[in-house]
């Protein structure tokens, strides 16, 4: 499985795995030195947080304002990734 770094921000990393499972997803990681590192999992469709491990309330708001302004941008990205062709 290959990944594919979306955009960065605020430390954060975006990213897109390929052949990776349904639903399609992004996942945000937080590498960190003082602390584990922190991951979460977001729906591309709703932008809805699906998983998370290690960022607040707070972050996981933040990550859905930051995927929301790239939100087209992502689905071409997992789209080019995931060898399909727009619907």
């Amino acid at each position: 499985m290959t990944m594919g770094e979306m955009f960065r921000f605020g430390g954060i990393i975006i990213r897109v795995w390929s052949n990776d499972h349904d639903p399609p997803h992004v996942e945000a990681f937080w590498p960190s030195m003082k602390r584990p590192e922190a991951h979460a999992k977001f729906a591309l469709d709703t932008l809805e947080c699906i998983a998370c491990d290690g960022f607040s309330a707070r972050d996981v708001r933040q990550i859905q304002e930051e995927l929301r302004k790239r939100h087209e941008k992502l689905w071409e990205g997992w789209r080019q990734i995931h060898g399909q062709e727009e619907d």
